[in-house]
């Protein structure tokens, strides 16, 4: 009989770390406007953030609490953005690291709900797990869809013309012809700036970091092994991510095991600030536009890239970047990770969406930037519906419209 509670009591340290203060849930300040994004669109209870997930999971460890299918639903109303995690004064004097790793709490517990309960799990996760077994990707599409974006392009396969570049194009924007343009335009800037990267077409696997999100630790975990094995096969130096959710898996949730990644890990952001440095791109000013940059938490707050891409906008002539009060380390989180985008057929997501996308209101800009799809297909949503005039970009249009 496989062991009851297993991942939670993996993090019980961490757990036991909380002193159930409320600074997660009740923290103001000019640039922390509100901590938790769950917490700020639901009636506000102590479940729906931090503190009160944290005395959840120590119920659960303790038998105080039982599982059942409401308190799964508590466990996936989390987009675990970090935020609680950056606002928390439990810090490691030794490291500088917080003391409670809410992130790998609420993740442990949605991994022994999966073990124990799976059908107290919403179905939408646990059809996107079954999709990832049959197609290596989590939406479910054949592997021959994820090379359709390149097919005008001349970007060689990895495997039969290794370079020292690999294009690591990520599940989502390879399988959304909506975003087929992003990946065109990232290898032409690439290509322009003397770059020759290659790619694997339909062999790219899926990152895991969805999967890993959601609380597949296992199957996670057998992902990344034979995706480091893959990835080091390639003999790239070089890994460049387009996605900001597969940039952290790579870089972070892959040096977490026996084998290691050998390539360097980079978001095309990181790149494109080189580039621009080192003037191997020339922008040209084609555009005045007043813009704000948004902070994805993987990026950002989950690998603390905060500083290349305020470089590259400000490279760009013609676009002046207007920092929101609530930015870098504090920026609010957009409501689309940690699943939120699939469960309640993503309204809520939508609905903190809309809450972020009104601190870009608030300024005098005209778009929002990011470098993440999530984020940049949630913002969209909820600029939509609530028929905001501020457009939203990927910072990879902005430097495709600068040199060409």
């Amino acid at each position: 009989m496989a062991e009851k509670k297993k991942a939670l009591k993996q993090v019980s340290r961490s757990i036991y770390s909380c002193r159930t203060c409320g600074q997660c849930g009740s923290k103001v300040t000019d640039e922390v406007p509100y901590v938790c994004p769950v917490r700020e669109i639901t009636p506000g209870f102590d479940h729906f953030y931090a503190r009160g997930k944290i005395v959840i999971a120590r119920g659960l460890l303790e038998g105080l609490v039982e599982p059942s299918r409401e308190l799964a639903e508590v466990v996936y109303t989390c987009t675990l953005c970090g935020n609680c995690m950056t606002q928390c004064g439990a810090i490691d004097r030794d490291t500088g690291e917080p003391l409670v790793d809410t992130i790998g709490i609420v993740e442990a517990m949605r991994s022994d709900f999966l073990d124990e309960h799976p059908e107290w799990v919403d179905p939408e996760y646990r059809g996107l797990l079954s999709a990832t077994g049959q197609y290596d990707n989590p939406w479910g599409l054949p592997r021959s869809v994820k090379q359709k974006w390149a097919k005008k392009l001349n970007v060689p396969h990895a495997l039969e013309h290794p370079s020292e570049t690999l294009l690591f194009v990520g599940c989502t924007i390879a399988s959304n012809p909506a975003l087929y343009p992003r990946a065109v335009r990232a290898v032409e800037i690439l290509q322009k700036a003397g770059v020759a990267p290659a790619m694997l077409g339909k062999d790219e696997p899926c990152c895991g970091s969805v999967q890993k999100r959601i609380g597949a630790a296992g199957q996670a975990r057998e992902m990344m092994k034979k995706n480091i094995q893959l990835l080091n096969e390639t003999g790239c130096k070089t890994i460049i991510t387009l996605c900001a959710g597969c940039a952290n898996a790579l870089k972070n949730d892959y040096s977490l095991g026996a084998e290691k990644l050998q390539p360097e890990v980079l978001h095309i952001v990181e790149l494109l600030a080189r580039l621009l440095k080192y003037g191997k791109l020339q922008p040209a000013e084609k555009k005045t536009k007043k813009v704000v940059y948004h902070d994805p938490c993987h990026l950002g707050r989950h690998m603390g890239v905060y500083d290349a891409p305020r470089d590259v906008l400000n490279a760009l002539p013609g676009i002046e970047l207007i920092e929101r009060s609530a930015t870098r380390q504090n920026t609010i989180c957009c409501g689309a990770g940690g699943g939120m985008r699939l469960f309640a057929s993503g309204n809520l997501a939508q609905e903190m969406g809309q809450r972020a996308l009104e601190s870009t209101s608030q300024t005098e800009a005209e778009a929002l930037i990011s470098a993440c799809p999530f984020c940049e297909m949630n913002f969209e949503a909820a600029s939509k519906a609530s028929n905001s005039p501020i457009a939203v970009y990927d910072i990879i249009d902005l430097v495709h419209d600068a040199v060409f």
